[in-house]
């Protein structure tokens, strides 16, 4: 259950409060890979590369694009600015058994080897990491287009593994070991349950913790949650051969064990403040507070007459069943009083 909390005195000052709440599976998830032939509906979606010989193929040939509806956490519809990112993270399952050994640490582009640089700088550990990025669209198709049946695209896919420079500036990380730069990923997976450097076993939780501090990730991030939709990629360079080498799978939202039990697909975890424009102006039976409200969404308005956590008292609530705004006149005639809007989605 989601509780924002909003604070204003008679004098406008206004901060925020939240509480963590998971999204327990994607709206859309799918493997990324040219020759699946049932996108958006695979039980499981596998991560690797074709490096070291890539053959002209993407180094991430192939990765994991998920997509999660976001307006059941919190609502969608205003400024980026308005989302203040305390933390999000993002947790996926293993999907199949012992198929890559744990690396819990980023390896530099210099450790992996291609054509041009058959000898590559030593790995410092055993393994590699799998990365979480964001997701960049092409060829016509945006955040807000694609889903997780469109077409996969030719020569260029129509959904790529989204980084940022050190700058905040985009770039597709498909290649990033081809072309000589740090992919810099958003997150890389951990767990506690296998040691560094051992196999993973079926059904092992990773998590990702997303820094939203880092340039271009907040914007990426608060952009995402005006929209409604946060799209995210998880990728790794594991040497795959045909039918065989190194990868990692992933359990989806489509896998029949999750679909009959939950709990295995990806879950994304937010922790959001959100800046509303909780407005009080003067009127003839008392100050007049009124602020955005949106559908499926129960507000509650709150008062103090000393900002003291027992004495917040309910002075009005309401359901909301459309975007209209959220209007209440106090008439108590204080002198002194402070304001608190608390909002949950509505059961």
């Amino acid at each position: 259950m989601k509780a924002i909390a909003l604070l204003a005195a008679l004098a406008g000052t206004v901060s925020a409060a939240s509480t963590p709440v998971t999204i327990e599976e994607p709206s859309e998830d799918r493997w990324m890979y040219p020759s699946n032939s049932t996108p958006g509906s695979r039980a499981q979606a596998s991560t690797f590369s074709a490096l070291p010989d890539a053959a002209g193929l993407e180094d991430r040939w192939g990765f994991f694009l998920l997509a999660f509806d976001t307006t059941v956490a919190v609502p969608a519809g205003l400024p980026p600015e308005s989302y203040r990112i305390r933390s999000i993270s993002l947790r996926a399952t293993t999907g199949q058994d012992q198929t890559f050994e744990y690396d819990p640490t980023y390896d530099p582009v210099a450790s992996y080897g291609t054509p041009s640089t058959p000898v590559p700088a030593p790995d410092s550990d055993i393994g590699r990491p799998v990365e979480l990025h964001g997701a960049g669209f092409r060829n016509g198709f945006t955040a807000a287009s694609f889903s997780e049946s469109s077409p996969y695209g030719s020569p260029e896919r129509n959904a790529y593994p989204l980084g940022f420079d050190s700058a905040g500036t985009e770039r597709d990380v498909s290649w990033n070991v081809t072309q000589g730069f740090e992919s810099r990923p958003w997150a890389v997976g951990t767990t506690a349950d296998v040691a560094p450097g051992d196999p993973v076993p079926l059904e092992t939780e990773f998590h990702f913790e997303i820094n939203p501090n880092v340039p271009g990730i907040g914007t990426y991030l608060r952009q995402s949650l005006a929209d409604g939709k946060l799209w995210l990629t998880l990728s790794s360079l594991h040497p795959a051969i045909q039918q065989g080498g190194e990868l990692a799978s992933w359990l989806t939202r489509d896998d029949s064990l999750h679909i009959l039990f939950g709990d295995l697909a990806p879950q994304l975890t937010l922790d959001v403040e959100i800046d509303l424009p909780l407005t009080i102006t003067s009127g003839p039976a008392g100050p007049v507070l009124s602020w955005p409200q949106f559908s499926g969404y129960s507000f509650v308005l709150q008062a103090s007459p000393d900002l003291s956590e027992e004495s917040w008292q309910p002075v009005h609530t309401a359901d909301a069943t459309d975007d209209t705004p959220g209007s209440f006149t106090d008439t108590a005639g204080l002198a002194r009083r402070f304001y608190r809007l608390e909002f949950t989605p509505t059961p």
